[in-house]
């Protein structure tokens, strides 16, 4: 080439080059519009999935529904524990991708603005800074949008794994079922009530013992009678049924009238012990609706009393009658009196007045009127049926229809049961004192002995006494008095209790407000990020893109560059401090546009624009190699691995469902605290990390002898852990490798502290010994009076349900009942185990064939003979007469001749006729009856039963080393009989049809139906076994529970034995997962190990003025060094990046003080040649870099726009790429070059 051409080629070389409007500046894949979309995508699918189980969890009460804790399977309980953290982990770390790029790039977005920037943005930092302090920077620079992105990046990072650890929780909750249930509703006619009424009195004085199931009634409700409720199947015990149904109640109301002259006296008997008085008073007045006349009242009461020297009260009342129904008469006589229903007298003596005159001030009467109402009302039915609550609708009250017939038939009733309970005692002297009172002898006497009595009480606390027993004793009655042939399908809606999986609405809120905020970010970014200014051409991760952005887009003399300052020295702090008085702008150059340093105002002195002075020589370190933080952090890491093994123990709250706000505020923290934890442990260690990297690159520069692959070309990317490792995991440092693993493992971390507490139903358990047997066990006995038991029509309300209907029973059994001594026991979270007799019958049931039926004319029954196992002949009698009807559908309990079958094989058996669509006097044939013949057995055993505090059963077991006492047949006989006693009609009633009901029978196909619902009417033969023995069980649990005080003697006194007895508390609580919590510790320990090698091997690794953690730190120590120039040169002329890095493989580099004539030296990072003197070369035998660099600088210019890189022709390329080859294999063989500073 001759030197015209040379000529030619340089004067076209100093033109500027055209810019390559085919190269597109250079943005990371985070911040590019198809990553940006798909994450804004991805987080709308988060947010919307979150919504959709939330409002499941709240329409459905759950996601998933069990009955039990035991029925959930093991899966389904690791999925929802780690299933929502381990989402959040996934997102918080696709968020840090786009994030972690968009703060580290945000100065060189800065410097590409047009209009210029400050010269603070060279020494911007958002990366290598803790993560809550980049919001702050970013508005002191008014970065508002690495604002929004930095604090969303902390909320993210420390909020959402621990908003979504706490998303799904086991827990109870009430689930509403619709039922269609049986009632009756209808009350018996008013000529049935009064029949209903007279025959109490017959009952009464009837030789048998009756047992009334009264009390079992009161514990339905006191206070409202309602009609019975076929309740729909159902073993949870916590179910609530609400259903619409009409209430009945009594509202009493009293006057009080103060006695000022009742009189008494004393009449002496025959033995002068019973302290025989009479009272006598007329003309009480109470006020009446009468206009011209009030209620007038007079009474005579005759008394006894075995202590004649203490103080005692007179208590006394009774209803008002039409007419007398008793032979002693009433107390009380009335006039006008028709407001009120009741009567009373409260008179109180003290020890004084006794010895006075026979009168005494100290009395009141009083009247009350009642009230007979009805409503309907939403009534809520416990699993008993007993009612739990009743919301009355006030515009559906009113009075009842029959209140006065009905009232006179109970004003009666009510009577006759008081003269029984108030003379109860009395009644065996009316020997001795029925000669001492001439003129009063039929009155009624009252025994006033205290024994067995309340104590003394006041004037109104004995009138509500009075209301009560009024009020409850109409609920029993307005019980009874329901038409039980007339039933009605009602809707009805269940709530039980389960256990579900539900979505707290609370942490999901606000998860979906942060995704949601996300979204719309990213959509900004979106638009923002491909729009804004951007000369990059390549990513600046590694200090050689720095290197080359240096070069390229810098002038070369501006502050920075300048040999003269002394930056090489200055501190981080400095240089902020110093850039405030500059701005950074792009100026037109022979070389093209670039970014000049220039101060912000002509007029600023030089003391203004000179480098300011500092106290500090160096940058504060990081803090994780300064020895009190590195120990605060140490400390703070142990001390949680230490409370996290503490909490195995310690940490739990028992009882989720009560407690104080304390307790709350610190199941809170045990949901949500270990994940929040987990996120700022990770987050301390990526801020180790970020750091680490660039100590790490800087620190093997600063040893020397450092390759380009191993520091200036090393790229960490985002900076993230899983960044970092990526780019690492080959060749990298072995510290970073290894916190890099750690910091990721620290992902795993936050995962697993999402369960390190989960809810759980737990028991407890301890020893008590205030429970002791009521009866003794081995005093079984046959009572000698007959028994009629009127419990079953209770059975109403379980005809669905098959479960118990008393305590102290469960399905099979009837057990010995306990009672507690000295404290009420716990009934809703309490229950209790102990050992007692269990009593069983066990009806053994087969087909059998009946002959035609016999009738008996005068009575009307039916009877049939059938041959026993025994081979004897039974005949069984039906207890209802036939009337010659139409049979629909009918199930009838035969009972047992009393005169042909006295044998005990007959007498302890039951046969069950079922006929369907046939006439009652038909003949039976297979297609209109089934019969079956049941063989009872009934055993009493030892079982371990765990009961509540009220005596319901839960479970029960028999004792390994027990045996079953089997009855005998005439025992199982008197049982069979005593049971179906109340089948039998009553004589004197024969025109009360509801007496002639079949109850068993009526039970037994609710049981058929329940077991097997069809539409036929005819009954299959192995569903009716099933049937009958379900409903004789149940019968024969019931009647055994009402009445074991009758066969088995009750312990006298105070010898009731004790019980060893366990108390089992059963809470829903929040308790420690060991399996979780050990693998939190072992990897916070890893943590721990981690920290502590990091301090030890890097605390000293890097020592210089300040850590290059951005471009205008970096900028003074390699601004004077021939290496920016030699990387710039061999890229323009062709080379790749591949080419580049072969031709620099055996390059070195360094990073330390070099000798530039002051005392203190400058700091540099240029070539290494301190190992072309150990292979013995002379530094002068090799041409330099930078001769190179001036000839190709002569040749090559920048182009114009911003963020282009210039390139020659490709006529120049050609022709200096020929020249400089030669060039460059002749350097390659030199191995080096001699450092020299520039000029």
């Amino acid at each position: 080439m001759n030197d015209g051409d040379t000529d030619t080629d340089h004067r076209e070389h100093e033109r500027p080059a055209q810019p390559d409007r085919d190269v597109r500046p250079w943005v990371p894949w985070t911040l590019r519009r198809p990553f940006l979309c798909s994450l804004a995508g991805l987080f709308l699918i988060f947010g919307i999935v979150l919504e959709v189980l939330r409002q499941v969890s709240e329409r459905k009460h759950g996601l998933l529904i069990y009955k039990t804790v035991e029925e959930m399977p093991k899966i389904i309980s690791g999925v929802y524990i780690y299933a929502p953290v381990t989402l959040a982990v996934v997102a918080v770390t696709l968020w840090q991708f786009c994030a972690a790029d968009a703060l580290r790039l945000e100065p060189y977005f800065q410097l590409a603005k047009p209009e210029g920037v400050s010269a603070t943005a060279l020494f911007t930092n958002y990366t290598f800074r803790p993560d809550a302090m980049a919001p702050i920077v970013a508005v002191c620079n008014r970065h508002w949008l690495i604002l929004l992105i930095s604090t969303l990046s902390v909320g993210f990072r420390i909020s959402l794994p621990s908003l979504l650890s706490g998303l799904v929780v086991l827990t109870e909750a009430e689930i509403k079922q619709a039922y269609n249930v049986t009632t009756w509703p209808k009350l018996l006619d008013e000529d049935t009530q009064k029949s209903w009424f007279a025959a109490q009195t017959i009952r009464q004085t009837n030789h048998s013992m009756i047992r009334t199931t009264d009390e079992f009634l009161l514990y339905r409700s006191f206070d409202y009678a309602t009609a019975a409720v076929s309740m729909p199947i159902d073993e949870n015990e916590t179910s609530v049924l609400s259903i619409n149904q009409t209430v009945y109640w009594s509202e009493l109301s009293c006057q009080n009238s103060s006695l000022t002259n009742i009189t008494w006296e004393s009449y002496p008997t025959e033995s002068d012990i019973s302290n025989l008085r009479q009272w006598r008073m007329e003309g009480v007045s109470f006020p009446s609706g009468h206009e011209d006349s009030a209620c007038s009242v007079n009474f005579t009461l005759n008394t006894t009393n075995h202590q004649q020297d203490d103080a005692f009260q007179l208590r006394y009342w009774e209803p008002i009658l039409t007419q007398s129904v008793s032979s002693q008469g009433p107390v009380f006589g009335s006039k006008h009196c028709e407001d009120y229903a009741l009567l009373g007298l409260f008179v109180d003596i003290n020890e004084g007045s006794q010895k006075s005159a026979g009168h005494t001030s100290n009395a009141t009467a009083f009247a009350c009127s009642v009230k007979y109402r009805s409503a309907e009302a939403q009534v809520k039915l416990g699993v008993d049926a007993s009612i739990s609550e009743v919301e009355v609708n006030s515009s559906t009250i009113k009075e009842l229809q029959e209140s006065k017939s009905f009232d006179e038939g109970f004003r009666e009733f009510l009577y006759d049961k008081m003269s029984r309970l108030n003379h109860l005692n009395s009644q065996a002297r009316k020997a001795s004192t029925k000669n001492s009172l001439n003129p009063q002898s039929s009155r009624p006497i009252l025994d006033l002995d205290q024994s067995g009595l309340p104590p003394t009480v006041g004037l109104f606390e004995y009138q509500n006494q009075a209301t009560r027993f009024w009020k409850s004793e109409f609920t029993v009655v307005m019980n009874k008095l329901f038409d039980v042939k007339t039933s009605t399908n009602v809707e009805a809606s269940q709530a039980t209790t389960f256990v579900v999986l539900k979505v707290l609405s609370s942490p999901a809120v606000t998860a979906e407000m942060f995704l949601l905020t996300a979204v719309l970010l990213l959509l900004l970014l979106v638009i923002v990020y491909p729009r804004r200014p951007n000369f990059l051409q390549s990513d600046p991760g590694s200090i050689v893109a720095q290197c080359a952005v240096v070069a390229d887009f810098f002038t070369h003399e501006n502050p920075l560059t300048k040999f003269d300052n002394n930056f090489s020295h200055a501190t981080s702090q400095q240089l902020r401090r110093w850039a405030k008085n500059f701005k950074c702008q792009w100026t037109d150059g022979p070389n093209g546009r670039k970014i000049d340093i220039v101060p912000v105002s002509s007029n600023m002195s030089p003391a203004e624009l000179a480098l300011p002075l500092s106290r500090r020589h160096t940058d504060r370190r990081p803090h994780f190699v300064i020895l009190p933080w590195f120990l605060a952090e140490c400390v703070l890491l142990m001390g949680t691995v230490v409370t996290y093994g503490l909490s195995l123990s310690a940490f739990s709250v028992r009882d989720i469902n009560y407690g104080s706000n304390k307790q709350f505020g610190f199941m809170v923290f045990l949901l949500f605290g270990p994940t929040l934890i987990s996120s700022l442990v990770s987050s301390l260690l990526a801020s180790v990390l970020r750091s680490l990297t660039i100590i790490e690159t800087w620190g093997r520069l600063q040893k020397g002898r450092a390759s380009l692959q191993k520091t200036l070309a090393k790229n960490y990317g985002s900076h993230i852990p899983l960044s970092i490792l990526f780019h690492n995991i080959c060749q990298g440092p072995a510290i970073p490798i290894a916190l890099s693993i750690i910091c990721t493992l620290g992902l795993f971390h936050t995962i697993v502290s999402g369960g390190m507490f989960e809810s759980q139903n737990k028991a407890y358990s301890e020893k008590v010994t205030n429970l002791y047997d009521l009866s003794d066990n081995t005093s079984f006995h046959i009572p000698t009076s007959d028994l009629q038991f009127d419990g079953i029509g209770l059975m109403l309300n379980h005809l669905n349900r098959g479960t118990p209907i008393f305590p102290w029973q469960d399905d099979k059994h009837s057990f010995l009942p306990m009672s507690f001594s000295d404290i009420q026991p716990e009934i809703t979270t309490v229950d209790y185990t102990a050992v007692t007799t269990g009593i069983g019958a066990d009806p053994r049931c087969r087909q059998i064939y009946l002959d035609q039926p016999r009738i008996d004319h005068l009575s009307g029954l039916q009877s049939w003979n059938y041959t026993n196992p025994s081979g004897l002949t039974c005949t069984m009698q039906d207890q209802n007469a036939t009337k010659g009807g139409f049979i629909k559908r009918s199930i009838s309990y035969l009972r047992p001749n009393s005169v042909s079958s006295m044998d005990p094989s007959c007498q302890s058996a039951v046969v069950v006729l079922a006929r369907w669509d046939t006439m009652m006097r038909s003949p039976m044939n297979t297609q209109n009856y089934i019969a079956l013949a049941c063989d009872v057995s009934i055993a009493a055993r030892q079982s371990e039963v765990t009961f509540s505090g009220d005596g319901t059963v839960l479970s029960s077991r028999p004792t390994k080393d027990s045996t079953a006492h089997n009855m005998s047949q005439s025992e199982v006989a008197h049982f069979n009989g005593v049971i179906m006693s109340y089948t039998k009609p009553y004589t004197p009633l024969g025109n009360a049809s509801f007496f002639h009901l079949d109850w068993a029978g009526m039970m037994t196909v609710a049981q058929y139906d329940r077991h097997h619902a069809s539409s036929q009417l005819s009954f299959e033969p192995e569903y009716l076994i099933t049937a009958v023995q379900s409903t004789y069980q149940q019968i024969f649990r019931a009647y055994l529970s009402f009445n074991m005080d009758l066969y088995y003697r009750a312990y006298p006194g105070f010898v009731t034995p004790n019980v060893a007895a366990t108390k089992v508390s059963t809470t829903w609580g929040l308790f420690p997962s060991p399996v979780s919590i050990i693998m939190a510790m072992v990897l916070l320990s890893l943590d721990v190990v981690m920290v502590i090698i990091v301090f030890t091997a890097r605390s000293t690794y890097f020592r210089a003025p300040r850590i290059p953690t951005t471009l205008g730190s970096l900028i003074p120590w390699i601004a004077n060094s021939d290496m920016i120039s030699d990387f710039r040169e061999m890229a323009r002329i062709g080379k790749s990046k591949s080419q580049i890095y072969q031709v620099q493989s055996e390059r070195q580099y360094r990073f330390g003080l070099s000798d530039d004539g002051t005392d203190d030296g400058r700091w540099l990072l240029d070539y290494d040649h301190s190992n072309l003197e150990d292979i013995g070369h002379e530094l002068d035998q090799f041409p330099h870099w930078s001769s190179a660099s001036r000839f190709l600088r002569g040749r090559f210019s920048q182009s114009q726009g911003v963020g282009d890189v210039a390139i020659a022709s490709s006529t120049q390329r050609a022709s200096y790429t020929s020249r400089f080859t030669g060039y460059i294999g002749n350097l390659i063989k030199r191995r080096g070059r001699r450092h020299t500073l520039p000029p």
